[in-house]
């Protein structure tokens, strides 16, 4: 178990780092767009419309290290006064219904995903995307984000109350 659980977390950084790198391509974009407007140089005319569609992929592909550094935002003003024992049950319970939650989204994505795959849906902007690539990082980024929540219970660790540290450094 414990390689499926490295394995897991390796997946997830990879991900991670993925959505970087198209951060780093957001950024490089949005600057020639900006320098090539005031240089009168030619116009990127789709480099709204690819920046935005990055912004949705570096969503979901963050997903899963966001949840396994505890990088989401969370409220544990009621988990902070709770006896100790019924607090290890509700973050179980919350846990669970995390992994489920993700779960779900992953088979609605998927589902959709499948769908625009088999009638060849596009997306009409400034150039023709096909709609299956707009859904293809949401089911990888709930499944993986989904099995994270897991983890934290196999590993008998929790995504709630950790020290400050360990909440994506901050």
């Amino acid at each position: 178990m414990p390689l499926l659980l490295r394995l897991n977390d390796v997946i997830a950084l990879y991900l991670f780092r993925l959505a970087c790198l198209l951060i780093f391509g957001m950024v490089v974009l949005v600057n020639y767009d900006v320098i090539a407007r005031n240089l009168d140089l030619p116009p990127a005319f789709w480099a709204v419309s690819t920046v935005e569609y990055t912004m949705l992929f570096v969503t979901f592909l963050c997903l899963p290290y966001l949840v396994l550094t505890r990088g989401h935002v969370c409220v544990e003003i009621l988990l902070t006064y709770m006896p100790a024992k019924l607090r290890k049950l509700w973050e179980l319970g919350l846990h669970i219904i995390s992994a489920l939650v993700c779960f779900y989204l992953m088979a609605q994505s998927a589902e959709l995903f499948w769908k625009v795959w088999l009638d060849g849906s596009y997306e009409i902007r400034t150039y023709d995307m096909p709609m299956w690539a707009l859904y293809a990082t949401m089911p990888i980024g709930f499944g993986f984000g989904g099995l994270q929540f897991l983890a934290f219970l196999v590993k008998g660790e929790s995504f709630f109350g950790a020290s400050p540290e360990a909440h994506a450094g901050l």
